[in-house]
Order: C-alpha cells, then structure tokens, then sequence
C-alpha cells in the first residue's frame, strides 16, 4: 500500500509521537513564541503553560497505558513512534498536587515525508484516513467525533478533527474519557500533525487556549 509498518505508526500522531528536538534546546523561544527554522515551524503556546523537556518524554510514556491493537506490545508500538518535537502542559506533573489531575496538554509531531512514502505515492488525505484507522487500533474507546472541511491557515491547507477516547494511566485511578482535537498538514516535504487534549469528565478544559494556538500557527 505505499507505506511500511514502521512508517504508518510514526504517522499515527497519537499522544507522544514523532521527531526528537528537544524544546528547550533546538529552537528560539521568545517568551510564549516558539519558532523552529529547521522545521519551518512558528506557535504561540498558551501563556503560563510550560514546555516538557525531553528528558521527561520517556517517564510520560512509561506512565501512559496505551493498547495493543496490533500485534506489536506497547513498548514495541511506543517504540516505533518515537517522540514529539514538543509537548506543552498547562499543569506540571512533577507537582504531588496534580497527581491524579489531566493536565490539558498540547503535542506537536513533525514528520519528514521520505520517513513515510516508498516507491508507491499516496495522497495525503489517504494517510490521515489509516492514521486515524490505526489511532482506533491503540487508544481505548477511540473515535472521531467531527470532520471539519479543510481550510488554509497562513496558505496552507490543514485538516482538522474532533475525537474522544479513554485516557489510561498509571497515576488515575479509573479510564478517564478526553477530548482530541487533532490538525494535520502537509507542507514542504513534512508532515505536522498537532494534537489538543482536554477531559470534560474532570472539567479540565482548554477550548480558548486551544483557538488561540491554531491560529499562532505557521509553518514557514
């Protein structure tokens, strides 16, 4: 079909996914500005959140309970996603007051289109649709609630998602159901797929952060 294996789950985009660049390290941050020339990628994260380092990705993916719908185990599913270029909090979860809270949280993938297509083209639109077939696969309960109509934001096309799943992990007690919002889009050879999580069920929303974010999106 166009794509390997390994290829497919570095698309997937799920909640820690994609290229190591250490965000604190790699990159101009200027305040709430984050701008990676490399990647030709510029945000606004929502003021007062913080970034996670990359030295905490590994702990965040240790303590998050994924499932195994393909015949891969967790670790090996986790494996092959590797890690995000960044992943911002709005609670810091080192902090004994937050265990327990879901934190609303923010995750940006970048990947490079020669990681994912071989000989074989295959559109864009066709990835996102296994992407969000194989996310199914591995987060409990998962499903897509909206598809929005794709619009441009700063020239480039993006498409965007709402979803909902069960969101396991090893510091709550019981599944607890959270709301994705997901964009993708494709643009000078990468793909970037930003993921937006909140949980109603805890009242811990985030919509105008959210909006704010999209729209300090650009890619460059």
């Amino acid at each position: 079909m166009g794509i390997g294996r390994g290829a497919f789950l570095k698309f997937l985009g799920i909640a820690l996914s994609g290229l190591i660049i250490d965000p604190l390290k790699a990159v101009a941050i200027n305040g709430d500005a984050y701008v990676n020339k490399k990647l030709g990628l510029l945000f606004y994260k929502p003021n007062d959140w913080d970034f996670v380092a990359v030295k905490d990705f590994g702990k965040l993916k240790k303590a998050q309970i994924i499932g195994e719908g393909f015949e891969e185990t967790a670790d090996e599913i986790w494996n092959e996603l590797g890690d995000p270029i960044c992943i911002i909090t709005k609670y810091s979860q080192d902090l004994a007051e937050n265990k327990g809270i879901f934190s609303p949280t923010i995750t940006v993938q970048v990947t490079p289109k020669e990681e994912i297509q071989d000989e074989e083209e295959i559109s864009f639109e066709e990835l996102i649709g296994m992407s969000l077939l194989g996310v199914s696969n591995i987060l409990k309960g998962f499903k897509v609630l909206k598809e929005y109509k794709s619009y441009a934001i700063g020239g480039v096309k993006f498409y965007e998602f709402d979803s909902e799943y069960m969101f396991e992990h090893e510091d709550i007690s019981k599944p607890l159901k959270v709301e994705l919002k997901t964009l993708k889009a494709e643009h000078n050879g990468l793909y970037y797929d930003f993921n937006f999580h909140q949980s109603k069920a805890q009242s811990q929303l985030a919509g105008k952060e959210f909006e704010e974010f999209k729209k300090s999106i650009k890619l460059i």
